[in-house]
């Protein structure tokens, strides 16, 4: 009895403990149902309540436009693909209807100062607000280096990034350019020009000459300059620049400048290889002193014998001949001169500077041309001996060979239309009013033969013919002629 009581409460209690757990089943499922709903109903509350909005992304170099119900600026900049690294900056901006975020990469600098070296993440955009942020001082003859180069304390840290408009986001980060800033302290230093002390300052230059550049100094062509001048500069160091002195040497045929530390022109023209030509001297001399702007000239003398041809034409020259009859001549040939003179010419850098006479003599003398003309013996006379055919008035004028104008070189010179030469005897005519060849006698001048014409020489005309060389004493008027057979 006792044992069938026990397994009855032993059911009961099963009985009991099912019933219990199908109730809390029951009241589980109606509470997840319940919370379903709340999310749902808060769902479709957000969606409704909450309005999307426009938000232009600007990273990296690019640019993308959204429409989100995103709030969070960073959840929705992860949701995009656009992951933030240390030090970056999400800036948030105000746009016209747009929502705009601005992520600026923080830049990974190295910064070698006083032999330390760091490693920075900033933003800042020029060199010197990087310095004030690692509170670095630096002083006016400091220098500074972005990656070797030299440039200003407000050069950019690096070039801006410019944000292009895409059609597509690409969210991979820009590949980041390594960054060196060098702070380079300036050192004292010494400058001595000429043996004179004229700087005692500071430089951060890395080598001598432009150490000496900033400082002014001029370092021209042959000087000297102690250390070298492409030698690094050091702390303390003593920098001596020596100027060579300039002198322009003029040699006969070309001219050079010479830079030299010489102290007389002869050893500055020795030291630079410049010998002086044969026969030659320098102004100044060898023995004088070097200056800076110095001009020395080298000259050099010579002397020729110079040989001078001088051609001497023959002169014309009219004699009588009793022998000859009027309007006849005879000719006896001469020939042409050489004059013959000998200069000794001396020269300068071969330019002639002096010429003298030496001696001059005939290599053949000239001979003179002789043209014979008859005598006129009948000029007394006032009637002519022989037949007269008739007797002219006419106007008589005279004319030599000279008259013509043709220079005594012409081969033409004195010749007649006849071919005769102008002599005495030679009359020119009108041979429309006596003929060619027409002899006749003409009152106080003799006997003549028409053997010319002339433009001028028309009807009763007639020009009455002199040799060159002669006093003429005939005066032109009107006179009788008488015609000969």
């Amino acid at each position: 009895m006792s044992g069938s009581s026990g397994a009855r409460d032993a059911l009961a209690h099963m009985v009991a403990t099912a019933g219990t757990h199908r109730l809390l089943v029951a009241r589980q499922h109606r509470l997840h149902l319940a919370l379903i709903a709340v999310v749902a109903a808060v769902s479709v509350f957000a969606y409704l309540m909450l309005p999307s909005r426009t938000v232009k992304v600007q990273a990296d170099g690019h640019e993308i436009v959204v429409d989100t119900y995103i709030s969070d600026d960073h959840r929705l900049l992860g949701r995009i693909g656009i992951d933030l690294n240390d030090g970056d900056r999400v800036t948030a901006l105000a746009g016209d209807g747009i929502d705009v975020l601005r992520v600026e990469r923080a830049r990974r600098v190295t910064l070698a100062v006083d032999g330390i070296t760091y490693e920075m993440l900033t933003h800042a955009r020029t060199i010197d607000q990087l310095l004030d942020e690692a509170k670095v001082a630096t002083s006016g003859r400091d220098s500074v280096l972005q990656n070797g180069a030299l440039v200003s304390f407000n050069a950019p840290v690096d070039p801006p990034v410019l944000f292009t408009t895409i059609d597509a986001f690409t969210s991979a980060p820009a590949s980041e350019t390594p960054i060196l800033i060098e702070v380079r302290r300036a050192v004292p230093l010494t400058i001595v020009e000429d043996g004179a002390v004229v700087s005692e300052t500071t430089s951060s230059r890395p080598t001598v000459a432009q150490a000496l550049r900033e400082a002014g100094i001029r370092v021209g062509p042959g000087d000297r300059v102690l250390p070298d001048a492409q030698a690094s500069l050091a702390p303390d160091m003593r920098i001596e620049v020596q100027h060579a002195r300039a002198m322009t040497v003029t040699l006969p045929q070309d001219h050079v400048v010479l830079y030299t530390f010489e102290s007389t022109v002869g050893a500055a023209l020795a030291a630079a290889g410049v010998s002086l030509p044969p026969d030659s001297y320098a102004e100044p001399s060898l023995d004088a002193s070097v200056y800076d702007g110095m001009s020395v000239r080298v000259v050099q003398i010579a002397e020729e014998q110079e040989i001078e041809r001088e051609y001497v034409e023959n002169r014309t020259v009219y004699r009588s001949d009793p022998s000859l009859s009027p309007g006849q001549v005879r000719t006896v040939q001469g020939h042409d001169g050489v004059r013959v003179r000998r200069y000794a010419v001396g020269y300068v850098n071969g330019a002639e500077s002096s010429r003298v006479l030496v001696d001059e003599y005939w290599e053949s003398e000239p001979v003179d041309t002789v043209v014979y003309y008859p005598v006129q013996n009948g000029q007394h006379l006032a009637q002519p001996e022989g037949q007269v055919v008739k007797t002219l008035r006419v106007y008589a004028t005279w004319y030599n060979p000279a008259s013509a104008g043709r220079p005594a070189s012409d081969p033409a010179y004195g010749r007649t239309a006849t071919g005769v030469l102008v002599t005495y005897g030679v009359v020119a005519v009108d041979p429309t009013l006596i003929p060619l060849g027409t002899k006749m006698f003409i009152p106080g001048y003799g006997y003549g033969v028409a053997a010319d014409t002339g433009g001028a020489v028309k009807g009763y005309i007639i020009d009455l013919g002199f040799p060159d060389g002669v006093d003429v004493n005939w005066t032109s008027r009107w006179l009788d002629i008488y015609i000969l057979e």
